[in-house]
């Protein structure tokens, strides 16, 4: 045997070698599990405040577009302000205007990180006030000045701003009754009936324009031509540098109708400016605010997470859902994209794997798909799931069959992120962005014990808030509801609007029945659970949740179709 091999130096550097290839193995193992390594961002040190601050201008008032986005905020430890209640508006009573841009105005800028614009909000009150024509183009644009005000005063806060393309159906109110599925049906015909060259479509396209009062077909097409020329102001604002990031969000559609018209004078436009792979245009609205609330704390720090995604089968990528206008892989990746994140195949490397239960699936595929998803969440890996398939008889909620096997296994708590509601955008724009917080949290940010436990904590506080909207109202609550009511109505058209009186009846109930189910379902799935945060100087810290506190659940408007559900979380560390 060669000598050389004794000498202290060449031993010393085999075994240097032999330790950095076993670290690195053991780093690949541990990247795979949700076993948070400590690297954190530097925060600055004293007294423990937030890490960071967003200013949010919502579309609404409604808990997905506000109250989503400052939970999810706090899962990576942002503070996200809005404006007060009153200012938004509620339903089919638009947002003061003049107020918001007051109170805009009027904010301390001085630690704040970004600022999120409904440009709905700020030029017509809200998203039902953007289909009717009730706003001018001139008062709507003049608006638009804020933008420029605000980049004048304010150079270093960088401006998200989120845009809706208006959707094919007018609002679904009382005042609608009669016209709304005739309106949709006109509006997709306009587009449908000349492209194909049907003579049956462009009869029945004939029939409904007689049919429909030539106000209100005035009024639809006004308020579409008022919204197409402010998503192209935008568009100026993005290219003049006044806004950082815009993204434009097509509302409720169908493949033909036309919003594909305006999309196509948008991409034109877009084109033109050279903006075609800075600004996109995907299916989604209500979740705007969610994936630019991510989006900002990730361009923050300069970090995109890759996002790896397994679909329930290879048909349901190109499946187009409901409401939407194109292919589900579509939607993903733009979702992905918009909040910061870069989608990947399930076999390349990734900070998270993204779930998606989509229509288009086999028993046999969903089996496999389920086995993964279960096998997966129990290796304690960072899953997100987003519950698309929206079967029946609610079509808006979660897969039954997903949700018994969670229960059989108790594995509720493991999920980075989790939504199932209305549509593949909604859902996608929820779990996305709570999934990218909860993971760049703690893989990046996890510097203290202390701001790790209220992370934590807010992190469960939103999977339940989730859990609890989407499957036990969705699945439950609101089906029983629903079906009380369109049996004593003898109609569909009773759950568009309610009545005062029925209103405060139906908010009693929602209230008192949810608020049961969440108390069960919190019991026998988070109470008592332990969860570990890291190990600060060579300890092990947990936090154990020990009670639910603080649940108020209310209808945000005078209708069913979503709640208010707001709960805080007890817990103890050591």
């Amino acid at each position: 045997m060669n000598s050389s091999f004794f000498n202290p130096s060449i031993k010393l550097l085999a075994f240097v070698l032999l330790s950095l290839l076993s670290w690195s193995i053991t780093q690949a193992q541990d990247s795979k599990k949700q076993d948070p390594r400590f690297h954190p961002v530097p925060m600055n040190p004293g007294p423990l405040g937030a890490a960071g601050y967003i200013t949010l201008l919502p579309v609404d008032d409604r808990p997905a577009v506000g109250q989503f986005a400052q939970m999810i905020g706090a899962v990576a430890d942002h503070k996200v302000t809005m404006p007060p209640k009153e200012m938004l508006g509620k339903f089919s009573t638009p947002g003061d205007t003049a107020r918001l841009e007051q109170w805009l105005k009027s904010q301390d800028y001085s630690k704040t990180d970004a600022l999120i614009v409904s440009v709905d909000m700020l030029t017509y009150g809200g998203l039902v006030a953007s289909r009717t024509h009730k706003v001018s183009f001139d008062e709507a644009k003049k608006r638009l000045e804020f933008f420029r005000w605000f980049k004048s005063k304010y150079p270093r806060v960088p401006v998200y701003a989120f845009n809706v393309i208006m959707r094919v159906a007018p609002t679904a109110t009382a005042a609608t009754r009669g016209i709304h599925d005739k309106l949709a049906r006109w509006a997709e015909l306009k587009d449908r009936a000349p492209k194909s060259g049907d003579k049956n479509l462009a009869a029945e396209l004939e029939q409904l324009t007689k049919d429909l009062s030539p106000a209100v077909i005035d009024d639809y097409l006004a308020a579409r031509k008022r919204d197409l020329q402010i998503n192209l102001a935008m568009l100026d604002l993005v290219k003049a540098g006044t806004i950082n990031e815009l993204i434009l969000l097509q509302d409720d559609a169908r493949q033909f109708g036309l919003h594909r018209q305006d999309q196509a004078v948008l991409r034109s436009k877009l084109k033109e400016l050279n903006l075609e792979s800075k600004v996109p245009i995907y299916n989604g609205t209500d979740e705007g605010s969610l994936s630019l609330v991510s989006r900002a704390v990730l361009d923050k720090f300069q970090y995109r997470l890759k996002v790896a995604v397994i679909y329930s089968s290879e048909k349901s990528r190109e499946l187009i859902s409901p409401y939407e206008d194109h292919p589900l892989q579509f939607t993903v990746e733009n979702q992905i994209r918009a909040a910061g994140g870069i989608p990947v195949s399930e076999f390349d490397q990734s900070d998270y794997r993204l779930f998606v239960n989509a229509p288009g699936t086999t028993d046999e595929d969903f089996d496999l798909f389920l086995k993964k998803l279960l096998k997966e969440l129990k290796d304690n890996r960072h899953i997100a799931l987003a519950d698309v398939l929206f079967p029946k008889p609610h079509f808006s909620g979660a897969d039954e069959r997903i949700i018994t096997a969670l229960k059989r296994e108790n594995l509720f708590d493991r999920f980075a992120g989790y939504a199932a509601w209305n549509t593949a955008g909604n859902t996608l724009g929820t779990t996305i962005p709570h999934a990218n917080l909860r993971v760049f949290f703690r893989s990046k940010l996890n510097d203290r014990a202390d701001r790790a436990a209220r992370t934590e904590a807010a992190h469960l506080e939103f999977l339940l808030n989730r859990l609890a909207g989407d499957y036990l109202y969705h699945d439950i609550v609101r089906l029983d509801v629903n079906a009380r009511l369109r049996a004593e109505a003898k109609t569909d058209e009773v759950t568009y609007e309610f009545t005062p009186e029925r209103y405060a009846q139906i908010n009693r109930e929602v209230s008192d029945k949810l608020k049961a189910q969440i108390e069960r379902f919190f019991a026998d799935h988070f109470k008592g659970r332990t969860h570990r945060l890291a190990v600060y100087k060579g300890i092990e810290k947990n936090i154990t949740v020990t009670g639910l506190n603080g649940l108020n659940i209310y209808l945000p408007w005078s209708r069913a179709f979503e709640c208010v559900i707001e709960l805080k979380l007890d817990y103890s560390a050591n």
